[in-house]
């Protein structure tokens, strides 16, 4: 799954997330199903008009939900010893 962050007139942030290269109106629902089966989020789309904290928080946020699923990928494996 691939997030699409955008900005309107009113400069206010929207969110969508884009399954097999069509855009969808986000949902935390939609987006943990895809994490479950894909187990990463793919690098987002940004638009233009953010500025580069806003980028670099956008790209951060998505950098850590992927650390904390390949964290909790480790610990779903079963113990060998």
């Amino acid at each position: 799954m691939k997030l699409v962050f955008k900005k309107d007139e009113e400069h206010q942030i929207n969110v969508f997330h884009e399954v097999d290269g069509k855009q969808q109106d986000f949902s935390y629902v939609d987006m943990i199903k895809s994490l479950i089966e894909s187990r990463e989020l793919e690098k987002p789309d940004i638009s233009d008009g953010f500025t580069d904290p806003e980028i670099n928080s956008i790209k951060r946020m998505v950098s850590l939900i992927n650390e904390e699923i390949s964290t909790t990928e480790e610990a779903d494996k079963p113990y060998s010893s």
